[in-house]
């Protein structure tokens, strides 16, 4: 799905001429994320969306806001041309789909979950990305399963073999959720070899109960002992695909979440662990909000370099444990002076700083997801929290890294947008000596 740029929007109110070229493309692809969204559309664009609009998305609605349905329901008899809807949100009652599958150009409707409450709705239409289940499928859940994509269990512990006599047809990705009680995974065997369009399973810890026992996988158990190393980290999340082509049929880890524990022990030692344990690991998530030790960005790029696969990179909340040998650049240990736009300058400028240099050392990354949290504290001692979040690209010709990081408040408010050429490079951080790690 394609998005209205803000350069399209600027090229809109240039002048009439160019408005009218404009106007099919700024009104071919509309998502709708709040009620106030779907009132302006019913005040001021009927007459737009009935010419234009092919693909509707609607998110963040709540289940209990009765008026969003009432007023999505008056608009959608508009959309002569309507297509494609996705439903991204909690509101998936029966009177909101029927209305959506009553237009009669509408194709494809994609659900992200259907609740029981609303299967009584004509399936031919409905795309199920994913469902929940806990221990059983109900039988009219199984009507609106015939292109499931995803199918998440909640109770993994209470499955049997009696599951695998299901036939999931389209399914793509099986997420496990794990508790409290040992999974045995008897089934898990034939399921996946009886549904060859399997392509990922996801084992997800649930943190309310990882130190019952350990779910890590054993090679890295093994190592994390050996160095004293368990108790300082978890895996949340591995990522199993099926491999194809050239490797044998099997399952390979391609994915995985680490989070640190509160304590000063080298993350580097951990993830030293790692590339010889999953050669093939390709999206690696990172989270070191309880953490209590930093380090210097050659450090954490260089052992993330021995990586030979990996290609995605999530960080969270990383940017606090980072330290700076060449210059000063911000992080949050004290009250940093200044406005919000420097305070955002100086953040994005380290985040860009350690980008590139996992770019030069991560010969096979191409994708970086940041999501940080930095505070200060206002006149009257109010700590005030923003959100650094974005995503930035590695360029393969040269590896530069390009992108563009948000900063939000509390609310979710964008106030900063800044990149690397955003950044001025005699903005210099001498004022700031206070709040910066450095060497």
């Amino acid at each position: 799905m394609k998005y209205v740029s803000f350069e399209l929007l600027a090229l809109s109110v240039t002048n009439w001429r160019l408005r009218r070229i404009c106007l099919p493309f700024l009104f071919a692809n509309i998502r709708i994320r709040h009620i106030k969204d779907a009132r302006k559309l019913k005040d001021s664009s009927l007459v737009l969306i009935q010419r234009f609009t092919r693909l509707l998305v609607i998110s963040h609605f709540s289940s209990r806001s009765e008026e969003g349905d009432q007023i999505l329901c008056s608009i959608l008899p508009y959309m002569k041309r309507l297509e494609w809807v996705e439903l991204r949100c909690c509101s998936s009652r029966s009177v909101l789909l029927k209305a959506i599958l009553a237009n009669p150009t509408v194709s494809t409707l994609l659900v992200e979950q259907l609740r029981e409450a609303s299967l009584y709705v004509d399936p031919s239409k409905v795309v199920l990305e994913g469902t929940l289940i806990s221990t059983t499928v109900s039988p009219d859940l199984e009507t609106c399963l015939d292109h499931l994509g995803c199918l998440e269990a909640i109770e993994p512990d209470l499955l049997n073999d009696d599951f695998t006599q299901r036939h999931f047809s389209g399914l793509q990705e099986l997420r496990l959720s794990l508790r409290r009680y040992y999974v045995t995974f008897s089934w898990l065997s034939v399921l996946s070899s009886t549904h060859s369009s399997l392509k990922e399973i996801s084992l997800i810890d649930d943190k309310r109960y990882h130190h019952v026992f350990s779910r890590t996988p054993t090679s890295v158990v093994q190592g994390s002992q050996r160095q004293d190393l368990s108790k300082n980290y978890s895996i949340d999340r591995v990522v199993l695909c099926r491999t194809t082509g050239q490797y044998p049929q099997g399952w390979r880890v391609t994915g995985l979440t680490i989070s640190a524990a509160p304590s000063n022990t080298s993350l580097v030692k951990i993830l030293t662990l790692i590339p010889v344990s999953f050669p093939k690991l390709e999206t690696l998530t990172l989270d070191l909000d309880s953490h209590g030790a930093s380090y210097y960005i050659d450090a954490l790029a260089a052992v993330l370099g021995r990586c030979p696969s990996l290609r995605v990179l999530h960080l969270h909340n990383v940017f606090r444990r980072l330290k700076f040998r060449s210059r000063c650049l911000p992080t949050v240990c004290a009250d940093p002076p200044g406005t919000l736009d420097e305070l955002a300058a100086h953040v994005v400028k380290g985040l860009f700083a350690f980008a590139s240099r996992l770019a030069g050392e991560v010969l096979t990354l191409d994708t970086i997801y940041i999501h940080d949290m930095v505070y200060r504290y206002g006149a009257v001692g109010i700590k005030t929290h923003w959100w650094y979040e974005g995503w930035l690209h590695v360029l393969n010709g040269n590896r530069d890294v390009d992108g563009t990081i948000q900063c939000k408040n509390i609310d979710g408010y964008v106030y900063v947008r800044l990149g690397p050429k955003c950044i001025s490079p005699g903005f210099g951080p001498e004022s700031y000596q206070s709040w910066c790690i450095c060497e």
